[in-house]
């Protein structure tokens, strides 16, 4: 196995390959831990193995001001009218006006039968807050409104991971939150909509729904309403926690059924996972600072990679045990103790797919007495300026035909899973 990531246009972009064990977890295609070496200000460089040894080589540097900032939406040749229905509430600016874009707590459902929408103006001078009667069929439409003048008329704002790990004012970062987030979702929203004749598979229509609920469901929360703020993005955070998988799943069929190009495929997930990581790191840091005594950042500062590896070593094994009966030994080798800010999960997610690669390659190439001889190696070494994790193993490598194909999210040698064919 082996790694290789490069930063281009400013952003991470991230291809990775090796090894996935027949039946467990997702392809390594996918990728989206990967990106975060790149997105958590690291640079990230790849060593090819030798043909009859997995080899890969994760060489760390810290990047300065690297941000978390999503790709931009593809331009359509006609964006329209952005005044598709009235504001929500008055004395805000309407939707994104003088006043910013406009909160929606103060709207209320009429009855189902009732079509129409009533209002009356506030009188001159007053700068209270009007109550607005409308059909929720209408209310509808002023979100998918507002869904389009985020979309077309409002960017998202750079964020460094500096920036995060320094931010410890949880209502500071909630009013950048109400904001911020439903821009990214409304550019992901584009970006699905971008996707040939998308409506017809069901895995993207089930992802444009999780958006547009997400999109909802945060600007209905009003600012100052802390608690309903976290207990929605906790909710959200869960509901799509199986995006990757219909993520996949949605693309391999569009790809098959549409013969789309690998580069095609692989543009739309270089852009929509590295749009995911940057608006999953925001949301969980909200979630880090405002948990009671837990941890203050979702950015570890002393991240102990040895630790990471460790623990991503023994949850392979178990899966390779569960699913070949036996698992090669797994070495750890810590050549002088480091640690570097980085966000554990996501290194974890990257130890663990290359890990589970090299243990599905020894188990399906030796006996179990014979893998019982042959140790995944993992060494992680480093100073003040790098952290280099590598790992081999005696699996085979990659064959030489196939080194092309390598770099697609969609390429695995696993087998599939279930009736249609697809590999989780």
């Amino acid at each position: 196995s082996f790694i290789h990531l490069v930063r281009s246009r400013g952003l991470a972009r991230r291809r990775w390959a090796g090894r996935v064990p027949g039946s467990m977890a997702a392809p390594c295609r996918t990728a989206a831990a990967a990106t975060a070496v790149a997105m958590a200000g690291t640079r990230v460089v790849a060593l090819r193995s030798a043909r009859r040894c997995n080899a890969a080589l994760l060489c760390a540097a810290p990047l300065p001001s690297t941000q978390l900032q999503e790709p931009r939406a593809p331009a359509r040749r006609h964006a329209p009218a952005l005044s598709a229905g009235p504001a929500l509430s008055w004395g805000t600016g309407g939707l994104g006006g003088a006043g910013g874009p406009c909160r929606c707590p103060t709207a209320s459902f009429s009855s189902p039968s009732s079509s129409s929408s009533s209002s009356r103006p506030p009188p001159d001078g007053d700068d209270s807050t009007t109550m607005v009667q409308l059909s929720k069929e209408r209310h509808e439409n002023l979100l998918e409104s507002e869904i389009l003048h985020f979309r077309y008329a409002m960017k998202p704002h750079p964020i460094t991971l500096q920036q995060i790990l320094a931010q410890h004012d949880a209502a500071a970062l909630r009013e950048f939150l109400l904001e911020e987030l439903p821009i990214r979702w409304s550019r992901r929203l584009h970006l699905i909509e971008s996707m040939p004749r998308w409506s017809e598979f069901p895995h993207m229509r089930v992802i444009r729904s999780l958006y547009s609920d997400a999109f909802r469901r945060l600007r209905m929360i009003p600012l100052d309403d802390a608690e309903r703020f976290r207990s929605t993005l906790q909710s959200i955070k869960r509901r799509n926690s199986n995006m990757l998988m219909h993520v996949t799943r949605g693309t391999r069929a569009m790809k098959q059924t549409l013969a789309l190009s690998d580069e095609e495929i692989n543009d739309f997930l270089d852009d929509f996972l590295t749009a995911r990581i940057g608006t999953d790191i925001l949301s969980s840091q909200y979630l880090a600072i405002t948990r009671p005594g837990g941890a203050t950042s979702v950015i570890d500062p002393e991240c102990d990679p040895v630790s990471v590896v460790r623990e991503a070593a023994a949850e392979a094994r178990r899966l390779c045990t569960h699913h070949y009966g036996y698992a090669p030994p797994v070495d750890v080798v810590d050549v002088g103790q480091v640690r570097f800010p980085f966000i554990r999960q996501y290194l974890n997610y990257i130890m663990f797919e290359l890990l589970k690669n090299s243990l599905r390659a020894v188990t399906e190439r030796y006996s179990k007495e014979e893998a019982a001889k042959r140790p995944i190696r993992a060494v992680v070494c480093g100073d003040d300026a790098t952290v280099v994790i590598r790992i081999s193993d005696t699996g085979g490598g990659i064959p030489l035909d196939a080194m092309t194909r390598v770099w697609s999210y969609l390429y695995t040698t696993a087998k599939p899973q279930d009736g249609d064919g697809t590999v989780e």
